[in-house]
């Protein structure tokens, strides 16, 4: 009885496992997206969210805290409309330093395309960083293919 009991749970385990396995990649099938059926509103909201998961595995994977890519929403100065930047901590911490040091009289506020110049090196390193990780995981990979296919959708239709 014990035998039947325990070949019975089982097989209801696996009858489950399989169960949600297939509703798993269904659902994964169903979520399939034509890129060229997306409005652009839609365009940038998958960009936004494949952009989150792009920076969120390298983040995961990369070791080094500097290098991690930070997003958040900010409006530009005479917009109403809110738009999402993303930049590496590096460029944070310099442009917080240099904003710390302008208030101390001890530097010149230093604007972003000089910031970003400074730090070439760092965005370099940033790159191979990102490459190296792509060449190694699949999925990073092809989070960047799939950013790169909307982006270009987006610049197709002239956004």
């Amino acid at each position: 009885m014990s035998i039947q009991r325990t070949i019975f749970c089982g097989m209801s385990m696996l009858c489950a496992m399989t169960l949600s396995a297939f509703l798993s990649v269904q659902a994964a099938e169903e979520e399939q997206i034509n890129i060229d059926d997306l409005s652009i509103p839609q365009l940038r909201a998958e960009i936004e969210k494949i952009q989150a998961e792009f920076y969120r595995v390298f983040n995961q994977l990369n070791t080094e805290d500097d290098f991690d890519v930070e997003c958040s929403k900010y409006t530009p100065t005479g917009s109403n409309i809110p738009q999402t930047g993303c930049e590496p901590r590096f460029l944070t911490k310099r442009r917080g330093q240099n904003a710390n040091d302008y208030r101390l009289g001890a530097d010149e506020l230093v604007d972003n395309d000089a910031l970003v110049k400074e730090l070439q090196p760092e965005f370099e390193k940033l790159t191979a960083k990102m490459n190296d990780l792509a060449k190694d995981n699949q999925y990073f990979r092809e989070l960047g293919q799939i950013l790169q296919m909307l982006q270009g959708r987006l610049k197709e239709l002239g956004r």
